[in-house]
Formats: structure tokens, C-alpha cells, sequence
């Protein structure tokens, strides 16, 4: 046979793999991911492949694995579905380590090497190889299994608890390839390349694509080629002496096979076959060759080179006006081709129309080209800076494009648009090189913005949408105020949306043991406040801020206390008559007092007072001209009336009706006062014998509800007094007409001299509670210069001043 290839089966092409899950230790195990158990693939035999030895002296070959090889195992449970995990080779332990799902099931099993990601499995098998040294490249040798199925069984195990077992079996056939000279003058250079060609037939392509039901095989249609040019990778270039070269080619009938080897200075070509072998799958063809007849190579002049002056990188650009484009191209050998395509829907109508002149060829559509060497043209050539450029002759061409590519935005190219500019050039020695440019028109800067919607401002809730912001971005808020410093940051709900969820509650006892909840106003979303909102990308830098300002909130009718009404209040023959009272009309009655004929200064509006906007409140004990009792100043919201006869007694109806848009967090009230000792004791009061007169304070007392009321709650009091109707919010939940929302109570037992705003944080018994009803009686609200007035109790020097009254949120 003149071919003088030694044959035989490859030993290990179907060697046996068993998968049992591993008893490593374990140091030696990856980490493994939850709901997964590692499995190791064994070899059965330890040359399975990847390096391969020919021992020529007895027919003999051998091989094994490397640390750095790695099978796909196509893994498909009855219930988790198909994996394709990847399994590395432990050289150590000497099995291949993986995962797969921690589950008895039925499954099924087949391996591929190399390992690919996913099917269609296309293992690369291009004209272009490399190799390191002498050693086979397994990265071109193909090897699929069978299907294996095992009902009812752990991962990798058979249902009898046995190690699954599956062979692999090679694709192509192996040339294993060894030269040898004795030419002193080669012998010591370094071997660059052997290219092998088959005439008439095609041993290479873009990729080796593999069925895996079947396990049939196919080239791809792509990158067909007849010659494989196999490099040797930097640094471990063999000497010319001897050396190895493999090449896993389709398994086919040849004819004639040659070889041409180049080394650092000399070139040699000998043919392997010229009258046909026949190559089986999984078979390995083996020879050596003594290479003569070298010839000097002919050194060959540069290959051409492309250099951009402002973009070194070849970089996708933005046009803007005035921008430098500055392109050389450099050819030693001389140029035979200069071609210049262009990828533009708006410049191809231009260059392509005949009346511009340009010259240039449709390609196709939104492309045109022109070989400025094969059809010069004196406009473009000038437009590029070519003029006085004689391309036939030339080796360097310095081309400017100035003048053209910022013309693109003037002639209307849309926002968006690419413009792509690809430069051909082929030496006179065939050497080709080739490079586009990328140019674009930008975009409008568009910031990333934030929407704000759905908001209910009484469950403090609200969704954010994104526009323009970039994948994976996050959104942060925050109230304005400058002393809050923590972000509070949202995460995408499934819709992109971002949700403002209802706050953080503190949950704590009164002093009379009932639960009550505070919320946390720097979490939610809260009327009359401006809240700053930033977008941040991926790396937590923020790409565009914001504010948003919520509504108003709900305003307290007359709480600036600045205008009052005379109403007459229905009562017996010692207290009928009229009285003053903070109300904007007579028809709008809100607020009431204890003010009558007997003691008509306990609520008056204070006029000229410093620090006061306008008319104020004034609260102040008062004694009546018909008996010696004490009479407490107050102010709050509802209906006063006093009982007919001689009774002197009357009904303070607390609460209004009030509709609530948002819920609050605080009440803020504007006051200044004075807090003395007591002066005069109820004859009824409970703590009478704890209280000295002349040393026990009498504190100033404020509170407001939120309630859900069908009806007032009435008190009476007066000379004659109930003492079973009075009601304190912080020591019952209900006091018989509804539930109380919320509260919030301040008692002052030192004078306040100067105006100061006090805020007073809300504590809620139903954090929970939906918005009242406009129906119900839903704002309470009392102050009290004294306050154990309702006992008749009290000092008569005690001032109370009420400037203003608002919601806090």
C-alpha cells in the first residue's frame, strides 16, 4: 500500500464511563448548588483520551485525560426537566465531578465531548487548528454516548443502587502524523504550520454538529474546506528534527491526502496517500515521514496594516460637528484592492444616485461599494483626501473623512441611525485586511424619570414607574428633610413597578397597659411632603434624582383661630344667652366652649397679643357671680349645651364630623401659657385629699382623637356633674359611641412664656383602620387651661393661648 498507514481501532474510543455520586472528601468536592448533589463520571479505562501516544514499534497507542477537559452529561428527569450540567476532570481522583438534581426520579443519559452549552450541539471543527508542541488538541475529536435510561432511580444510580454506565463513542478518525528530517539546515528551525489537504474532499468546516437521538453526525455547511491548517500554539513550536501533527478528520474513503510543512525559513510538501485509504469512525491512521526537498521561503513584505488616529480601538462613534476622522492604511507590497463599502440608509441614495457623481455600486439594500484601484473616481477620491494619491503605486493611503462623516447629521440622518463604513485592502501578495468603522447619530439625552401613582395617602402606600431607566436599575426615596440621611430603597415588583409599602409600626403599652402603635414617617408616603427620589444602576451609582410633593393633607376649619362668631347657646334662665367662639360662621359651627352668661371669659378671642398672627384663643378659669366654684377655661371641638332651670349644669357634645384625605403621624399646636399652683378643689373631685391648694400644680392639658363615632360623646358638669360621662383617650379604647382611632396627648406642668409649636406624635389603638367616613364624628379635639376642670378643680390665674392647630404627616 503506497500509502504506508499503519490502522487500528483506537483502544479507548468506546471506553465505558461510570457515574456514582462521589466519596471524595470534602476539600476535594465543588460547592453545590441547592436542591443539586455532586456526581462523578469515571473512566473505566485511564487512556480514554485527549493525549495520545503512538508506539509505532508495535502497533500500539495509548492515551489519556487532561486536568483541563470537560464533558456535557444531558440529564432528563421524569419531573425536574432536562439539565446539561458540565463535568471537569479531576486528575487527582481521577473522575469527572458534576451536578445534577437531588431527586429519585426516572432518568435518562447521555454524555458529549467537548463540552458544549446547550444543542444544537456544534463542537468546532474550522480549517484553522492549533496545537501545543507534539500533543493531540482534543478540542477537535468529537465523542457522543448512547441514551441511557433507568426508571426510579437517585442521580447516577441504577434502581438497584448501582454506578450508571454508559460508553462513548468517537466520530471522526485520527491522522496521527510524525516527521522527521535530517536536513542540517531546517532541522533546528521551529515548525510553524503542517496543512493537510484532501483533494476532492472536504475535511473541515465551521463545526462538527452531532444528533444526539441517533448520534449522527454531520459538517456544517459553513466554512467548508479541504485543507486544515494546523499552527502550533506560541512558544512550544516543535524543532523541524521531529515532530507530531494530528488531524481529526470525517470518517470517508480518501484519495489523494499531501501535506505542506513551513518552518521558520523553509518550506516542504510530500504527499501522504495517492491512492486512497479508507478511514472509519473511532480508528486511528498512523505514520511517519521523512520530509526532503526544502526550499527557502521567500520573505514576504508586511501585511497590510489600518490605524485610526482618534480611535485606536475601532470603537462605535458618536457624529458630532467638527469631529477629526483620520485613517492610514499602510500596504509594503503595494495595493491591488482598495474598497470602501457603505451600510447607510441615508447615505446609499446619495452615493448611488449618478447625478452626485460618487461612483459607487448598490449592493444591496441600504449598501453600496467601490474599488477606488479598479474604478477611480476624482470626486470621492478629493472628498477623502485621495487627490494627489496615485492608489496603483502607492503603499500608504491617508485617508481623511472630516469632511464626510459629519455631513451624515447635516443631511437629516435620524437619532439612532448607524453608519457603517467598511475599508477593504488586499496587497499585491494577495494579503487581505479589513476593518469597518461605526459611526451613529446619538440620541437626545433622555434621563431616567420616575413616576409617582396610585398613591393613598391615608395607608401611606404609592407605586414608582421607571422611564428610561437602564436593566436592573433600583429606585430610592427619602422625605427631603436634609437630617434624614438613610434611602429607602425599593425593589421591581413583576410588572417593573416599584411599590411604596405601608410603613413600620412600633408597638408599646400606655400608662393604662393598652397596645399602641407608632408609625415610622420616614418609611411610606405621607401628605404635605416633599419626598427626593434617585434612580440607581446596577453599580449603585445614581443616574437621576428628583422630588415629589405629595397633597396637602386635610386643613382644621378655623384652626388658625382668627375668626369668631356670636351664637347663642340654649340653656335655663341663669345661662341662656350669647357667646363668642372660633367659628367662621354661625352656620359652620366647629368649635364650642364652656362659655356662658355666669362665666363668659372662658374662651375669648386675644387680640394684639405678641408673637400671635392674628386673633388668638385665650383659656382662663373663671368663677360664676352666683356661686363659689371654679370654672375651667377650655376649647374644643363640637356643641355646648346648658340645661334649663336652676340646675347650672351643662353638656359638652365632643366631636365633628371631618373628612380625611390622608392619615397623619403628629398634631402640631401653636401655644404659650402659664401653669400656678390650684386654688380651688371640686367638692366631687376623687383626688381631692391628695391635692394641697397653694402648692399642687394645675397642669395645662391638650389632646386630639381620630375617631369612628355614630354620635358625640356627651359630658356633664357643671355644679351638678356626672363624673361617669367624663372619658380620657389614653385610658379606654371605646368610650361608648365607637372606637378611637388614634390619640395624642400632651400635659404641661410648667409655663410656657413664649409662642412654641408643639408637635405631638399620634399613637394608634387601630393601626389598621380604613379612613372614617365623612359621616362619622371623626375629629376630637380639647384643651383645657386646667386640667381637672371637669372636677371643678383648678387654678383661676392659669392662661392657655391656641394660635394654630394642624396635622403633621
Amino acid at each position: 500500500m503506497k500509502h504506508a498507514f499503519t490502522k487500528g481501532l483506537f483502544v479507548a474510543a468506546t471506553a465505558t464511563l461510570i457515574a456514582a455520586c462521589s466519596t471524595d472528601d470534602a476539600a476535594d468536592q465543588m460547592p453545590v448548588a441547592p436542591g443539586k448533589i455532586e456526581v462523578s463520571l469515571k473512566a473505566a479505562l485511564p487512556q480514554s483520551r485527549a493525549q495520545i501516544e503512538v508506539d509505532e514499534s508495535n502497533g500500539r497507542f495509548s492515551g489519556s485525560w487532561e486536568a483541563t477537559d470537560e464533558l456535557t452529561v444531558y440529564a432528563k428527569g421524569s419531573t425536574s426537566g432536562e439539565e446539561t450540567p458540565k463535568f471537569t476532570y479531576d486528575a487527582d481522583a481521577k473522575v469527572f465531578k458534576g451536578q445534577l438534581t437531588e431527586k429519585k426520579q426516572d432518568w435518562t443519559y447521555q454524555a458529549v465531548y467537548p463540552a458544549v452549552d446547550a444543542t444544537p450541539l456544534n463542537i468546532p471543527f474550522g480549517a484553522e487548528r492549533t496545537q501545543k508542541g507534539s500533543n493531540f488538541n482534543g478540542a477537535y475529536d468529537p465523542l457522543v454516548s448512547a441514551l441511557v435510561t433507568h426508571d426510579g432511580a437517585e442521580p447516577g444510580k441504577t434502581p438497584q443502587g448501582e454506578a450508571v454506565t454508559f460508553g462513548l463513542k468517537r466520530l471522526t478518525a485520527i491522522l496521527a502524523l510524525t516527521f522527521k528530517t535530517d536536513d542540517a539546515t531546517v532541522k533546528a528551525e521551529k515548525v510553524k504550520s503542517v496543512a493537510l489537504t484532501a483533494a476532492g474532499k472536504t475535511i473541515a468546516a465551521k463545526s462538527f454538529d452531532i444528533t444526539l437521538d441517533d448520534q449522527s453526525d454531520a459538517l456544517n455547511t459553513d466554512g467548508q474546506s479541504e485543507t486544515i491548517t494546523l499552527s502550533y500554539e506560541a512558544g512550544s513550536e516543535p524543532a523541524a528534527a521531529s515532530f507530531k501533527a494530528y488531524f481529526n478528520v470525517p470518517a470517508a474513503t480518501y484519495g489523494k491526502l499531501s501535506v505542506v510543512i513551513t518552518t521558520e525559513g523553509h518550506t516542504a510538501s510530500l504527499d501522504l496517500t495517492t491512492d486512497g485509504i479508507e478511514l472509519l469512525p473511532g480508528e486511528l491512521a498512523y505514520t511517519t515521514k521523512a520530509v526532503s526537498g526544502w526550499t527557502v521561503l521567500e520573505p514576504i513584505p508586511d501585511a497590510p496594516t489600518m490605524e485610526w488616529t482618534e480611535n485606536p480601538d475601532f470603537a462605535e462613534t458618536p457624529i458630532e460637528d467638527g469631529m477629526q476622522v483620520h485613517v492610514k492604511l499602510k500596504a509594503p507590497a503595494g495595493i491591488k484592492v482598495f474598497g470602501i463599502t457603505i451600510n447607510s440608509a441615508t447615505l446609499v441614495p446619495i452615493v448611488t444616485d449618478p447625478s452626485t457623481g460618487f461612483g459607487f455600486t448598490v449592493d444591496g439594500e441600504n449598501s453600496a461599494s467601490i474599488d477606488l484601484v479598479q474604478t477611480p473616481n476624482a470626486i470621492l477620491m478629493e472628498l477623502l483626501g485621495l487627490k494627489d494619491i496615485d492608489l496603483t503605486n502607492a503603499t500608504e493611503i491617508p485617508l481623511d473623512l472630516s469632511q464626510l462623516i459629519p455631513m451624515i447629521k447635516l443631511i437629516g440622518a435620524p437619532e439612532g441611525s448607524k453608519h457603517i463604513f467598511t475599508l477593504k485592502l488586499i496587497d499585491k501578495n494577495d494579503q487581505p485586511l479589513e476593518k469597518a468603522l461605526t459611526f451613529y447619530i446619538p440620541m437626545a439625552a433622555v434621563e431616567p424619570s420616575a413616576t409617582f401613582s396610585d398613591i393613598d395617602l391615608w395607608a401611606n402606600t404609592a407605586k414608582i414607574t421607571l422611564t428610561d431607566a437602564p436593566e436592573g436599575a433600583k429606585v430610592q426615596y427619602k422625605r427631603a428633610d436634609e437630617q434624614i440621611k438613610e434611602w429607602n430603597t425599593l425593589t421591581p415588583e413583576n410588572d417593573g413597578s416599584f411599590l411604596i409599602k405601608t410603613p413600620t409600626w412600633t408597638k408599646s403599652q400606655n400608662d393604662a397597659g393598652l397596645d399602641i402603635y407608632t408609625v415610622n414617617p420616614n418609611e411610606g408616603i405621607f401628605a404635605n411632603t416633599t419626598y427626593k427620589w434617585q434612580i440607581i444602576n446596577t453599580e449603585q451609582i445614581v443616574i437621576a434624582s428628583g422630588e415629589y410633593t405629595t397633597a396637602t393633607g386635610d386643613a382644621i376649619p378655623n384652626a388658625g383661630m382668627d375668626n369668631w362668631t356670636t351664637f347663642e347657646v340654649a340653656g335655663g334662665t341663669f345661662t341662656k344667652g350669647t357667646v363668642n367662639c372660633a367659628n367662621a360662621s354661625a352656620d359652620n359651627m366647629f368649635w364650642a366652649s364652656g362659655n356662658n352668661k355666669q362665666v363668659p371669659n372662658l374662651c375669648t378671642e386675644a387680640t394684639g397679643i405678641t408673637g400671635a398672627k392674628n386673633s388668638c384663643a385665650k383659656l382662663q378659669g373663671g368663677r360664676p357671680s352666683i356661686a363659689d366654684i371654679f370654672a375651667p377655661g377650655n376649647l374644643f371641638s363640637g356643641t355646648m349645651e346648658f340645661a334649663s332651670g336652676f340646675g347650672m349644669y351643662g353638656y359638652a357634645d365632643f366631636g365633628q364630623k371631618f373628612t380625611y384625605t390622608a392619615r397623619p403621624s403628629a398634631i402640631k399646636v401653636r401655644i404659650k401659657g402659664s401653669v400656678n399652683t390650684i386654688q380651688k378643689i371640686g367638692s366631687n373631685d376623687p383626688q381631692k385629699d391628695n391635692i394641697s391648694l397653694g402648692k399642687t400644680i394645675d397642669p395645662i392639658r391638650v389632646f386630639i382623637c381620630i375617631t369612628n363615632w355614630d354620635t358625640r360623646h356627651r359630658v356633664q358638669s357643671g355644679v351638678q356633674l356626672e363624673a361617669s360621662t367624663f372619658w380620657d383617650p389614653t385610658q379606654k379604647v371605646n368610650p361608648g359611641e365607637g372606637n378611637i382611632i388614634a390619640y395624642a396627648e400632651r400635659t404641661f406642668t410648667e409655663s410656657i412664656n413664649d409662642w412654641t409649636d408643639i408637635t405631638i406624635p399620634l399613637c394608634f389603638y387601630d393601626k389598621d383602620a380604613t379612613i372614617p367616613a365623612a359621616d362619622k364624628y371623626s375629629f376630637v379635639f380639647s384643651a383645657a387651661a386646667s386640667a381637672r376642670g371637669d372636677y371643678l378643680t383648678g387654678c383661676y390665674e392659669n392662661e392657655l393661648y391656641i394660635d394654630n392647630i394642624e396635622w403633621v404627616y
